[in-house]
């Protein structure tokens, strides 16, 4: 097997072939991209090591030029580089190269590369191609010069990316997927412990927080005030500031606090997300130890941010359009039609495998004089505070929905009637103690519950599970209202 190793250090081309010829490996050495491209086309060579930083032409160059060969487009090539920073990594393997080596390496790393990129090659093809194309004689290698100048490295990295953050949008993810690869991505070319990105959405704010090596937790404190920070800078952030922020935090490898000394906030890049003449959020990246970001690294940040934001706004638009067709256009929470299905959903699946299911239905007192007194503004202020409260009490795997007019339903999955009483008496007790705002003064209110659940109740459908619920919303109605009613198997409901 015959291997070319294309570097312009001496010390790195002898110690290569040192370990290759000890292996039994044929080895021939070229100290630039040019005589390096010159021999891989004279043919004969199984295998090649390919420096990045060379002088002439770089490796990057030398590589992309092969692969727009359709004569080289399977070649093995193995990318090798001192300076081991990520957009070097990244920007090998997208231009073609089958596999990346960081200098220094030992004997072990350097037979492990070499025998997994020969296995990938032999599974690509059953049998190798012919590598051989003779050079005209009166080639000096003048041409190579000129097509390399012709390869724009620059303009391609870019396009790369580019194209990367594009393919995101292709999956038809949702927000929390799409936020996640674009920091990912971001990741794959920029050396930083934490970023953030931060979205308005209505009148709160969603925080996604990605670990990607040991922090404390004050260094996450840290960058996230310093990206509040840059946020208030937006006249109308006060507001959501005050209506607060709903964190997600994805840390994997459970990084978080696993810093063996204090982290100062050394690096900090944030860029605003805008589409449309809109400023819907921030992007941020910031690391501790090793210093401030370069101006490279800020403009691939600057360009990933750019393109980013169009791909975000796109997926934050298609969830808010998925949103209304399935939610109440005043409270903001799922239609009655949402809610059937859901149901049903849910009862097939309690039924399957035998799960206790529970339903609370709630209906707002005296509702009917609040409109007639005040108005229906009045009333809709009321509705939605009232949705304020049922979200806060339930899980993020139950749901709430407007049933009509002033009801109200919330399906507890995998919870039997016992526990379902408690969240309807947190509910009713909330709402007794709210103060609702009110066109002179605060407005106080109650509400009655029923609770039904499956499979205590004799439910032989989702329709059964519902007039349950219903008939003991009732029963707390007529026992005085403001109280939380339990359906009962033998038609009476207890409180």
């Amino acid at each position: 097997m015959r291997i070319l190793v294309v570097d312009d250090s001496a010390v790195i081309r002898k110690m290569l072939e040192e370990i290759l010829v000890a292996e039994g490996f044929s080895v021939t050495a070229a100290p630039d991209g040019i005589e390096g491209l010159e021999a891989v086309r004279s043919g004969g060579f199984d295998l090649m090591f390919l420096d990045i930083d060379m002088p002439s032409i770089s490796g990057l160059q030398v590589c992309r030029m092969l692969r727009n060969d359709p004569q080289f487009q399977d070649f093995p090539i193995i990318m090798l580089t001192a300076r081991g920073q990520k957009q070097d990594q990244f920007w090998g393997l997208e231009t073609g190269a089958d596999a990346y080596m960081t200098k220094p390496f030992d004997r072990d790393e350097l037979l492990e590369t070499l025998q997994r990129v020969m296995s990938e090659k032999e599974r690509r093809s059953e049998s190798p191609k012919d590598l051989t194309v003779a050079l005209s004689s009166d080639n000096d290698g003048s041409d190579l010069i000129f097509r390399a100048g012709e390869v724009q490295e620059t303009k391609l990295f870019k396009m790369t990316l580019v194209n990367s953050i594009y393919q995101i949008a292709t999956r038809q993810s949702d927000l929390v997927d799409t936020c996640r690869a674009i920091s990912d991505t971001l990741s794959s070319v920029v050396e930083f412990d934490i970023a953030m990105i931060l979205l308005k959405d209505d009148n709160r704010l969603k925080l996604f927080v990605y670990i990607y090596r040991p922090t404390t937790r004050d260094f996450f404190v840290q960058a996230k005030k310093r990206l509040m920070d840059e946020l208030m800078k937006d006249a109308d952030s006060g507001e959501l500031e005050r209506e607060g922020i709903d964190v997600e935090l994805h840390d994997p490898e459970h990084n978080m606090m696993k810093a063996a000394e204090e982290m100062s906030l050394a690096g900090f890049e944030a860029a605003a997300l805008e589409s449309k003449g809109e400023n819907f959020g921030m992007f941020m990246m910031a690391r501790g130890h090793r210093g401030q970001f370069k101006q490279e690294e800020r403009d691939i940040f600057s360009l990933i941010a750019r393109q980013s934001a169009i791909v975000v706004d796109n997926v934050r638009m298609y969830e808010k359009i998925k949103r209304f067709a399935v939610a109440d256009g005043l409270t903001g929470l799922h239609n009655h039609r949402y809610f059937q299905e859901q149901l049903e959903k849910e009862y097939s699946r309690s039924r399957r495998f035998n799960l206790s299911l529970s339903l609370i239905m709630m209906d707002i007192d005296h509702f009917k004089d609040l409109n007639d007194t005040y108005g229906h503004q009045q009333g809709d202020v009321v509705l939605k505070g009232m949705a304020g409260v049922l979200r806060r009490c339930v899980r993020d795997i139950d749901l709430v929905a407007r049933y009509g007019g002033e009801e109200f339903v919330a399906i507890l999955p995998e919870t039997p009637k016992k526990n379902a009483v408690i969240v309807a008496e947190r509910m009713r007790e909330m709402i007794e103690n709210m103060e609702f705002e009110g066109r002179d003064e605060p407005l106080k209110m109650t509400a009655s519950f029923g609770v039904s659940g499956y499979p205590d109740d004799n439910i032989k459908t989702r329709l059964d599970l519902i007039a349950r619920a219903d008939e003991a919303m009732y029963q707390a109605k007529r026992g005085g209202r403001n109280r939380v009613a339990l359906y009962t198997p033998e038609g009476r409901a207890s409180q």
